[in-house]
């Protein structure tokens, strides 16, 4: 009979679990901490909402839209404001909003003019990827340097907090692959897409941002309401033991599946039977996320948009802003500000380690050259993440073929992760109704049909 072991009780492991309990396969999740939800992390201070970690979901996106219906949770769903879908960016100094339509495109400062016509060639450029190229190179070769150094990075700054030079383009973006590979150009692939849905009759469904009511955190507390009380915190694992059969022990207990998803960095710690000492060539930069709450007339800046990236270029101390106020309501007092400034990342992990009187400083002074701060804030929440996001690095895919040795040599042994299938939450959830699904699917076992 089937029986699966889950260790770690991030959005991950819940989803893996989620999937595993709808088709009534027997399953405990074993979880170190006191509590579920791994990076996911809604704190309620000084009459605010603070996000620890992830700070909104985007679509649309099926699987996640039918996972938040299962749980009930639609009606607890907040969209972003409408009036926050300015993404700025700091060129000499100056945030700019991104340009959303042709005409903006062609009066921003954001680009110079040759930066422009260069762009504008992009569907006559020939080229083809090669094996492992980085995504700067990708960039540099289909659009040019001015869009890697004022659009690419920034946004690879605020999505991985890394560093498009060492990042693989086919590993962390394979849909530009793919996009290249199918129609010899990015601009062509995308104005294929909307002649496709024209075709067909079905308009573009607009992205979508969105978060809960009550947060984040809301996703993994109420998935774990209802797998209670398979959930197991307080209980790490240190040991995994084979048994005859292909079975293995945890903790005294039999299971026939055990799925790891654990962050990669932590899991060469554990007593296994197998290597896992690979893992640790993952690299996992230190981010710092720090929230400040200002009264709105201490900004001359007017926050009208979602938040603002700064490229690296720009030497700045900070990675980005986010304006949560801006994006979605209930998120601060009135008249006040509430800002989530990003520092550390893959070019500059040792900054965020620097203690609080250290970090406000430099923080404060890009705020006040880059949205006219002045004074002080009304209160400051800190949230440390010393191995932050999984680079998808040149040697990820030499390290996802390992993962995939290690489940061929050793049945029952399933890795799941952002380390592996996506940074993303939707990528996260899938990663465990993907693991979830094989394990449904392994012709070896035969289901039981309660949990345990």
């Amino acid at each position: 009979m089937t029986r699966v072991a889950i260790i770690g009780g991030g959005i991950t492991g819940l989803s893996a679990a989620w999937h595993l309990q709808q088709q009534q396969i027997p399953f405990t999740l074993y979880e170190a901490s006191d509590r579920v939800g791994g990076a996911i992390r809604t704190h309620h201070e000084a009459d605010c909402l603070i996000e620890a970690g992830p700070n909104s979901l985007s679509g649309p996106n099926p699987q996640l839209d039918r996972l938040i219906e299962q749980l009930n949770l639609t009606s607890e769903l907040c969209p972003a404001n409408a009036d926050a879908s300015n993404r700025f960016i700091v060129r000499n100094g100056t945030p700019h909003p991104l340009p959303r339509t042709p005409l903006q495109f062609l009066q921003t400062p954001l680009f110079s003019a040759a930066a422009k016509w260069r762009l504008l060639q992009e569907p006559f450029i020939r080229t083809q990827s090669p094996p492992n190229e980085t995504l700067a190179d990708f960039a540099q070769r289909r659009l040019g340097r001015e869009p890697l150094d004022y659009a690419l990075a920034p946004f690879v700054g605020g999505i991985y907090a890394g560093n498009p030079h060492t990042l693989s383009a086919a590993a962390a973006f394979p849909t530009l692959i793919e996009m290249e590979a199918q129609h010899h150009s990015l601009i062509k692939a995308m104005l294929h897409r909307a002649k496709q849905q024209r075709k067909a009759g079905k308009p573009r469904e607009p992205r979508t941002i969105y978060t809960f009511k009550n947060g984040m955190q809301t996703l993994p507390d109420r998935i774990a309401e209802q797998l209670h009380p398979h959930i197991q915190l307080h209980q790490p694992v240190h040991h995994i033991q084979p048994l005859a059969q292909h079975l293995w022990n945890i903790h005294g207990e039999e299971y026939t599946d055990i799925i790891l998803t654990l962050p990669a960095h932590t899991q060469p710690q554990l007593d296994t039977p197998f290597d896992l000492s690979f893992l640790q060539t993952i690299r996992h930069p230190a981010v710092t996320s720090l929230t400040l709450l200002y009264e709105k007339q201490q900004l001359t800046h007017p926050l009208n948009g979602f938040g603002m990236l700064v490229p690296p270029c720009e030497n700045r101390f900070i990675l980005g802003v986010l304006f949560p106020h801006s994006i979605f309501p209930d998120r601060a007092p009135p008249q006040h500000a509430l800002l989530t400034v990003f520092i550390g990342g893959d070019l500059h992990p040792q900054r965020a380690n620097l203690p609080l009187e250290e970090l406000l400083p430099p923080v404060e002074n890009d705020l006040q050259h880059l949205l006219g701060l002045t004074g002080s804030p009304r209160h400051t929440s800190l949230h440390r993440w010393p191995n932050a996001i999984p680079q998808y690095t040149l040697d990820i895919p030499a390290i996802h073929q390992q993962l995939n040795h290690i489940e061929t040599h050793h049945p029952g042994i399933h890795f799941a992760g952002t380390y592996r299938h996506g940074i993303s939450i939707s990528n996260a959830l899938t990663s465990g109704e993907t693991i979830a699904q094989r394990i449904m699917q392994s012709p070896r076992k035969e289901y039981g049909t309660t949990s345990t």
